[in-house]
């Protein structure tokens, strides 16, 4: 990859940050672009003749959140309840699930459904839960007594409530585009998904690979990454025939964060489920740290990005720590990392709060919780899809 010469000094040159510009006045396309982390789905919609600045704007609870409460309910008055739709985000959701379990009452999931819980439906089903078809959920939902059931519907987005609260909001929901992030550890039943999610950036680094590559058309959506697939669909379904792109919530918060006009550069998103830590040289990737927000506090993030910037932090650790991996090019390791330009976002980005890196937060348009979302909307302009159409 190229990435300057062994010990010279990186150009790492300030561009302008993202949204400090004032953006014309859209007359075209009509963009939608939903980036679902763990905590909220962040949902921008860019209308003809509007800013960006005043482009339609919100932050609610991550589908895996609502569906949890609606389990919990569920489980609170003693119902059955029946799983079905797509893969979705795990977490809050396989939570609930196995409280369900445990208070004693039935769970039924399709199998697409339960893939939101593991890769492996034998370890679904080891929990309890009875994992049936279509045609047999459809079929115990219509003959559970009234009030002795309950249909939850998984999906990273609820389309017809998204279209149901703009019409509320006097927004027509007619969408040109669509763009989707979601985090998907990938499809590994008989392995660790997290050094499966792993290998995607380990290949990313080895090819030099430009961050705005790892944005996909539906379509060419990774076969083995299952829930970026159900993504896609939803993408694909939202744009009505329109463009439709997917991606990982990682890459797009970072490709949102990071300045037009900056190649070299220490991308930082402490999110609420993921923090990702990157490094470019001249616009590709030149090294990944991940590790789950959870398990970090403020000096042990600190160290564990100095460490990784300073190439002495290895995967194998960071694995055993509950993280997914570090791994750093060989051109990255002959620059003193810490003088290139570094931003960080994110909405745990608290977690910095104590640093000594010369930080600088993110906040793209003026908000930093939609840096994912014009993350998604820069990837679309690559590929020749602006608001400006």
């Amino acid at each position: 990859m190229s990435g300057g010469a062994a010990g010279a000094a990186p150009s790492g040159r300030r561009g302008s940050a993202p949204g400090v510009t004032p953006a014309a006045r859209s007359s075209g396309m009509r963009i939608l672009a939903v980036d679902v982390g763990t905590g909220t789905a962040d949902i921008l919609f860019t209308r003809p003749g509007q800013p960006l600045e005043n482009a339609v704007k919100l932050v609610v609870p991550s589908r895996t959140q609502v569906v949890a409460a609606q389990i919990a309910a569920a489980t609170g008055r003693g119902q059955t309840v029946v799983f079905t739709g797509p893969t979705m985000g795990g977490g809050a959701d396989g939570s609930a699930m196995k409280a369900h379990l445990a208070a004693g009452h039935a769970f039924v999931a399709t199998e697409a459904a339960a893939w939101s819980f593991a890769d492996d439906l034998d370890r679904v089903r080891a929990l309890g839960t009875r994992v049936v078809g279509e045609s047999a959920a459809a079929e115990l939902l219509g003959r559970l007594p009234a009030g002795a059931g309950a249909h939850v519907r998984s999906g990273d987005l609820d389309a017809a409530a998204l279209r149901a609260a703009l019409e509320l909001l006097g927004v027509e929901p007619r969408f040109d585009a669509a763009a989707v992030a979601v985090q998907d550890h990938g499809f590994s039943p008989h392995g660790s998904n997290r050094i499966f999610r792993f290998a995607f950036w380990q290949a990313a680094v080895d090819e030099g690979r430009p961050l705005g590559e790892l944005f996909y058309e539906a379509a060419a959506a990774p076969r083995d990454f299952t829930r970026l697939r159900a993504a896609a669909a939803l993408a694909e379904e939202l744009a009505g025939g329109g463009p439709a792109l997917v991606a990982d919530t990682g890459p797009a918060a970072l490709y949102g964060a990071l300045p037009a006009g900056v190649s070299d550069a220490v991308l930082v998103n402490v999110g609420n489920g993921h923090t990702i830590c990157v490094v470019t040289l001249d616009g590709r990737l030149a090294g990944v740290f991940e590790h789950h927000t959870r398990l970090l506090d403020e000096p042990g993030l600190e160290r564990y990005l100095r460490r990784f910037l300073a190439g002495n932090l290895e995967s194998d650790e960071v694995r055993e720590s509950g993280g997914h991996g570090a791994v750093l090019a060989a051109a990255a390791r002959t620059l003193d990392l810490t003088a290139l330009p570094c931003f960080a976002t994110g909405p745990r980005r608290a977690l910095l709060a104590g640093s000594t890196l010369p930080l600088e937060y993110a906040a793209p348009h003026g908000d930093m919780m939609l840096t994912g979302c014009f993350g998604l909307l820069r990837a679309f302009a690559e590929r020749g899809v602006t608001p400006d159409g």
